[in-house]
């Protein structure tokens, strides 16, 4: 059993070298993906043609915020997060109480 958890453990040492490969022809295809140009076809424009081509913005909706997309993810989560974490010292409690009390002893 010692040998099992011992290679489960050794397993990321020895296919780390490997991850590294990996990510070394990614970023060589990333760079070249990024170095290609973009190219923006030609474009109708009518003069006479004033309709809109989308809603209007609607200012009243805006809203101005200093919170980054992780502020908001950390807020939004931080009520499960406590809730998991307070359900389980309930867990480890109870389990001592039901331990100590010795009736299911074998």
């Amino acid at each position: 059993m010692r040998k099992v958890v011992a290679v489960f453990l050794a397993l990321p040492i020895f296919l780390s070298p490997l991850a590294a490969f990996a990510d070394e022809d990614e970023s060589e295809e990333k760079v070249e993906r990024e170095s290609q140009e973009q190219v923006i076809g030609p474009q109708v424009h009518n003069p006479l043609d004033t309709a809109p081509k989308s809603e209007p913005i609607d200012v009243s909706k805006i809203v101005i915020t200093n919170q980054t997309p992780a502020d908001q993810f950390v807020m939004a989560t931080t009520p499960l997060v406590l809730a998991l974490g307070a359900g389980s010292i309930g867990l480890v409690i109870y389990t001592f109480v039901r331990g100590s009390k010795g009736e299911d002893k074998d």
